[in-house]
């Protein structure tokens, strides 16, 4: 009678501690989105590419959505209950790049800084001509130009990482079987 008292406490525990831990789940399988750039429910949906505006020689810069990592790292378990738990993050441009973004957006005024480019020698002389090699450098001017504020228009494409998923909610349903078998053992 003991052994059969000792898992019904074991298995309290583990339905105390499992709305944490589906949490966690959660947080992990979004912040995956982020690194297969795509969005998984019943299928996979890429992520749109980055556009670039025409004629720039802008080069892939790495991970979408990831410039400085902040949107990724803010992901997190926000609050839990025994019947439900809530992921999110407190980023403000997070909805317009989870859902799409399609519309106007005011632009306060601000201050911009000037760069001019200048030609700088590299201490690389030319065999043929003996000349010193040059390369393009962009130096900072110390102006400020103030900015009048205006509004931009401003498509986002979606790019799902928070949300329902069959495939989440698969995993949710592993994790809580496993806690549960963990507890009757």
């Amino acid at each position: 009678m003991k052994g059969f008292i000792e898992q019904l406490k074991n298995i309290d525990k583990a339905v105390k501690v499992m709305p944490r831990r589906m949490g966690l789940v959660a947080v992990k399988f979004s912040k995956d989105r982020f690194v297969q750039q795509a969005w998984v429910d019943h299928t996979t949906q890429t992520w749109p590419k980055r556009r670039t505006s025409r004629g720039s020689k802008q080069r892939d810069r790495g991970a979408i959505l990831v410039d400085t990592g902040r949107l990724k790292r803010s992901i997190r378990v926000i609050s839990t209950s025994s019947t439900r738990v809530l992921i999110g993050t407190d980023v403000p441009y997070a909805q317009a790049h989870n859902d799409g973004f399609k519309g106007t957006v005011k632009v306060k005024q601000h201050t911009r800084r000037t760069f001019e480019k200048n030609k700088r020698g590299t201490g690389v002389f030319s065999v043929r001509t003996r000349k010193e090699r040059t390369k393009t450098v962009k130096e900072e001017t110390g102006q400020l130009i103030t900015v009048g504020a205006h509004s931009r228009r401003i498509n986002l494409p979606e790019r799902k990482f928070i949300g329902n998923s069959a495939v989440l909610a698969k995993q949710i349903e592993r994790a809580a079987a496993a806690q549960i078998q963990k507890a009757l053992k």
